[in-house]
């Protein structure tokens, strides 16, 4: 289930000087890890396959505005805890950082891209190797970046947008509003603001009870960056 993709088009970071994109794959049956498509050859390779940081944790449970969230995986079937592994997605503003998170989870991961983009035979023992965990951020979808170098991801639990700062380790709430739930598609533009969307995923017949109480209209929301940020362009 390939799900969030970052890219970085500059000419020097492949080869092939086509630039590179980086991909989650989210499967709720299969393997999750990220993959890494160098796009002016088309070779595309894995790293960080199966390994517990791109694996939804064990029996979780997420909680959105007060109701307990149970996934369907099927018509008929018994209902089952969050499976998604990898989803959310963001490059640093220079390009050097790859962060992620699961959907199954609340921590925030980060690894080098040149142990990414590097495929040789001992890449991936490096790349495992230089993993690092940020600590909880709560309970996102997707994510994103500004210049500042701050990361943003949706704090689905706590109805909040939260903001991690590479330069100190720490994390604070960027916004919050009782109409924030569960966040998705966020994109920083270069207005200063990051827009966000609102999909309520939690009501869909995917979850339990298994019906659809989404509550109409559907909204998509913004919020002005801190510290005059802006979209990173790593072309």
């Amino acid at each position: 289930y390939l799900n969030d993709v970052r890219f970085d088009l500059r000419p020097n970071v492949t080869a092939s000087g086509g630039g590179v994109a980086y991909i989650t794959d989210s499967s709720s049956e299969g393997r999750n890890g990220l993959i890494i498509v160098d796009l002016g050859t088309g070779q595309s390779w894995r790293h960080l396959n199966n390994v517990p940081q791109v694996r939804p944790e064990f029996q979780f449970i997420p909680y959105v505005w007060g109701e307990v969230v149970y996934q369907i995986p099927g018509p008929g079937l018994p209902i089952v805890y969050d499976t998604f592994g990898a989803d959310g997605i963001a490059l640093s503003s220079d390009g050097e950082t790859l962060y992620w998170s699961v959907t199954g989870g609340r921590y925030l991961y980060s690894i080098p891209t040149a142990r990414l983009l590097d495929d040789s035979t001992f890449s991936e023992i490096m790349a495992q190797a230089s993993l690092v965990s940020h600590g909880q951020k709560g309970l996102s979808d997707g994510l994103e970046t500004d210049t500042n170098g701050f990361i943003y991801g949706g704090n689905i639990e706590q109805g909040s947008i939260v903001l991690f700062s590479p330069a100190n380790g720490t994390f604070s709430t960027f916004v919050r509003d009782p109409r924030i739930g569960w966040t998705d598609t966020m994109s920083v533009a270069t207005d200063g603001y990051l827009y966000f969307t609102e999909n309520q995923l939690w009501r869909t017949r995917n979850f339990y009870p298994g019906t659809d109480r989404r509550v109409r209209p559907f909204a998509l929301f913004r919020a002005p960056l801190p510290v005059n940020g802006s979209k990173v362009l790593l072309v």
